[in-house]
């Protein structure tokens, strides 16, 4: 991301690594260590999300400072999280001056049951949206339709009332979704697609840092948006880009995805 103009995008979301296939431990000097937030998901050996504390700590200061670079002062930026991770992420924001708009909980009502019988069931994430810090707060709110909006899933929403921050969307993906494939933590379109409208202006730039399996880009593709992707997996790169090739064969597209490292 190093190579793209100062504030040059008008939104970016985030879904990085939740360092929980580790439980995100900090590992200190001298062969200390701190335990992290516990309850590891064990999602298989993915390299992409065995970071510890202190290295997704330092990970996250690094791409929060390069995405307040990027996104303009009108702009905005949504980062997911989960008890993982979400403490620093926080802590991120504040040190690079990242002023917190809204904290997010998005309530899956068909989460997966704790099967070790020894916690509550996990059935939310934590999102972030926040915007650059200017004291003028200029980011875009696209309040007037945001709150006209009816989205029949979502049992909390009612038509001609704000929309609050906790938001009842299913986990569940589509057929068409999951049609090349899946990814670990990928979220379904209706979940993109209402940060959309809440923070998107039609035709402006999305920045997408973990591009995963691709959603962003195919959310901000039907909101007219010129996207910008990144991914280290070549794997999920390849997954994103078939996913997004089906998606524009009958549009005519500004895209950009590339393989590499943010």
């Amino acid at each position: 991301m190093r190579g793209l103009s100062d504030q040059s995008f008008d939104l970016a979301i985030a879904d990085p690594p939740y360092g929980a296939s580790t439980n995100a431990n900090w590992k200190l000097e001298k062969g200390h260590s701190l335990p992290g937030f516990g309850g590891a998901w064990k999602l298989g050996s993915h390299a992409w999300d065995t970071l510890s504390g202190i290295e997704g700590f330092e990970t996250t200061l690094r791409w929060l400072s390069e995405l307040k670079r990027l996104v303009k002062p009108t702009g905005s930026l949504w980062i997911h999280s989960t008890y993982h991770n979400s403490g620093w992420i926080n802590v991120a924001c504040q040190l690079v001056g990242l002023e917190i708009i809204n904290e997010v909980v998005w309530f899956k009502r068909n989460a997966f049951p704790n099967l070790s019988a020894r916690r509550l069931t996990a059935s939310h994430e934590t999102i972030l949206w926040v915007h650059t810090g200017g004291k003028k707060r200029e980011y875009f709110f696209n309040y007037a339709e945001v709150k006209a909006a009816s989205f029949p899933e979502d049992y909390l929403k009612k038509p001609g009332k704000q929309l609050r921050t906790v938001w009842d969307i299913p986990n569940n993906k589509t057929k068409e979704e999951l049609r090349f494939g899946k990814h670990p933590t990928q979220k379904p379109l209706r979940l993109i697609e209402r940060m959309l409208l809440i923070s998107a202006k039609r035709g402006g730039r999305l920045l997408v840092p973990f591009l995963g399996s691709g959603t962003e880009v195919i959310a901000g593709l039907h909101y007219g948006m010129e996207c910008v992707g990144f991914e280290i997996d070549p794997q999920y790169f390849a997954l994103a880009c078939q996913r997004i090739t089906e998606e524009v064969k009958q549009q005519e597209v500004n895209l950009r995805l590339e393989f590499a490292e943010c």
